[in-house]
């Protein structure tokens, strides 16, 4: 039986696709014909306060880049997605989005591992293997540029890929870019 909170996506979703749903244009086999390397991906944080659909203006019927929501919007934790994107279709733009008042500018790696552990001694050294990616006194722009770095540096993607990092405002709702 669902939760309430999940009967009401249900609900939300009988809706949505009774009045507002329209299938896609493309199907799967007819997007692999699009040019490779034509393809951009957001990378952003799976925080409620940051859309980047909506922060960046995109409204239905347009072109929608995927967007890969991840705590912090850290690009280590969407590498296998992007690989599939590169096999897929080749990228030609990745932007990496990071906000301000970010949940990992308020948490440490150290606190998140030790309050796992308590909840899962059996699992301490897979936890210790792990690095949650905590953004380090709330530096966003270091943040950003590490993870435009990282993807630039992972030998998996060509030179020709294009990654721009930015910072969302909140408070404002403008987005700076960072490179």
């Amino acid at each position: 039986m669902a939760t309430d909170k999940v009967q009401d996506l249900i609900n939300q979703n009988v809706a949505y696709a009774k009045a507002d749903y329209t299938p896609p244009p493309l199907n799967f086999s007819l997007l692999r014909t699009l040019p490779r390397g034509a393809m951009t991906v957001i990378i952003s944080c799976f925080d409620p306060r940051a859309i980047p659909e909506q922060y960046f203006g995109l409204k239905p019927g347009q072109q929608i880049p995927p967007v890969i929501r991840v705590a912090g919007g850290r690009a280590k934790d969407t590498l296998k997605s992007l690989l599939i994107a590169e096999y897929a279709f080749g990228l030609g733009d990745v932007v990496i989005v990071h906000h301000t008042d970010c949940g990992m500018t308020h948490m440490t790696d150290a606190g998140v591992k030790q309050f796992f552990k308590e909840q899962c001694p059996h699992k301490a050294a897979e936890l210790d293997a792990m690095h949650f990616d905590e953004i380090v006194d709330g530096d966003l722009k270091k943040s950003v540029e590490a993870d435009v770095e990282f993807l630039k540096g992972s030998g998996y993607f060509s030179k020709e890929l294009r990654v721009t990092g930015m910072i969302f405002d909140l408070d404002t709702g403008r987005v700076q870019r960072i490179n």
